[in-house]
């Protein structure tokens, strides 16, 4: 299909476009009591997992949390379909990795270059490295569907490119501002919904949307639980893999209709991902205690 005929399209009114109004939504989201003793529930399995982490030796937590990152940077990748061993291998060639450089330069405040390099280090080395060159999407062809038989099925457009740069000023402002740092895990996974939802970039969003929650997260966790923790001690993309679909079903749901029930659903779901991968790692966790004290 030409670009001519997907304009088209865009411009029938036959289809959903994502908007700035979503920003809106998050303004006052009405939180169902469901959901609020969902967080409490997480929240504590979260601070006993952190207080088995804090329980380890130094070398041993740092080792540890190293693991996990960059088991992180190979699974946030592998959930978007690219090659885990040439991914594996180009870490090997290179010291640069988007965690990193965000935890550099987060340490205070986020700020548009941050944004944007943030997501270019992200796609160095995959199968999308072209379109690291660029900034942010500057076409507005972008959907979100699939072909069957070369036609598209649309399930809705995204952001315009016009209000790209809008969009990434009102997620950075959002980011830094101290609305909802009352719920350790709302803030980050809004910002993660947000660049979800928008599509800033030609590839990588939901990749990056999953990297700004982590550190967002880990920001959070140090000034409301413990800030000697000296590395995110949770990132949850590998308990993302056996729920592509859904997944991809409640981004869509916030694109089209960013309404309290479906942020609500957003959350439960995030908020079961997490508590997922607190469980694997509290295996993990213990078996390396047990390999420790056979030394």
């Amino acid at each position: 299909m030409t670009k001519e005929e997907l304009r088209k399209r865009r411009e029938s009114g036959n289809y959903p476009i994502v908007d700035l109004k979503i920003f809106d939504s998050i303004n006052n989201i009405k939180f169902t009591d469901f959901t609020l003793d969902h967080m409490k529930d997480t929240k504590d399995l979260y601070v006993n997992y952190l207080d088995q982490i804090f329980e380890m030796k130094n070398n041993d937590q740092k080792s540890f949390l190293n693991t996990i990152k960059s088991m992180e940077i190979i699974d946030n990748q592998a959930l978007e379909k690219e090659d885990s061993f040439m991914m594996s291998l180009y870490m090997q060639a290179t010291k640069e990795n988007s965690i990193d450089y965000l935890l550099k330069n987060t340490s205070k405040k986020l700020d548009k270059k941050t944004f944007i390099n943030g997501h270019k280090v992200l796609l160095h080395g995959t199968s999308s490295d072209q379109f690291s060159i660029n900034d942010y999407r500057k076409d507005n062809e972008k959907f979100v569907g699939r072909y069957e038989n070369h036609e598209p099925i649309i399930s809705y457009f995204v952001l315009s490119s016009d209000n790209i740069e809008d969009a990434i000023d009102k997620i950075i402002e959002f980011y830094n501002s101290s609305l909802y740092e009352d719920k350790l895990f709302t803030k980050s996974q809004i910002i993660h919904g947000l660049v979800s939802t928008l599509q800033l970039f030609d590839d990588g969003n939901t990749r990056y949307a999953r990297l700004l929650q982590n550190i967002k997260l880990y920001d959070l966790t140090k000034k409301e639980i413990n800030g000697s923790l000296k590395a995110p001690a949770i990132y949850g993309t590998r308990s993302y893999f056996p729920y592509r679909g859904k997944y991809r079903e409640l981004i869509s749901n916030l694109a089209i209709n960013p309404d309290n029930e479906n942020w609500n659903n957003w959350f439960n779901f995030n908020l079961n991902r997490f508590e997922d991968q607190i469980y694997f790692l509290e295996e993990k966790l213990e078996k390396f205690k047990k390999l420790q004290k056979k030394k």
